[in-house]
């Protein structure tokens, strides 16, 4: 039962992020892809403790809005993508030992305010990792941003 829902997960979030438009991303003389079909498992708020809401943090809305704050550093307002393959397919990487999976959000960081170093990511792109944990009951971002699963 938990590998048919599991599938019919997966198909939702592709067929939603075939619905959608793709964009392409030249980060670090790499090309990337992705879409605004942010999955709702991963849309929320994100915070440095499991127990608290402890900076830095990291908010992911559904329409692709957001913050996300480097260490000792203002939030940044930012821009989300999920990343895809060309076609617009959500790239998942899937344990083979449990339910957990991984994908990438691509960022786009906008003006925090600040100058010099501590606001020297406006206007970049960059991608960070998610890790779906349920075996933890969270979603992480960067290994160190949790969510409580809903």
């Amino acid at each position: 039962m938990k590998k048919l829902l599991f599938g019919a997960l997966f198909t939702i979030m592709a067929i939603t992020a075939f619905a959608q438009k793709v964009e392409t991303f030249n980060i670090n003389n790499n090309t990337y892809y992705g879409t605004k079909a942010i999955p709702a498992e991963i849309v929320g708020h994100y915070s440095y403790s499991k127990d608290g809401d402890k900076e830095p943090i990291v908010d992911v809305n559904k329409d692709g809005t957001g913050k996300f704050q480097v260490h000792e550093v203002p939030a940044y307002p930012v821009e989300f993508w999920i990343e895809t393959d060309a076609k617009g397919k959500i790239n998942v990487r899937k344990s083979d030992v449990n339910e957990n999976y991984q994908m990438v959000l691509v960022l786009k960081y906008g003006d925090n305010g600040q100058a010099g170093w501590k606001g020297a990511n406006k206007g970049t792109f960059d991608r960070i990792e998610v890790t779906v944990a349920k075996t933890m009951g969270y979603t992480i971002i960067l290994g160190e941003r949790f969510m409580k699963l809903k």
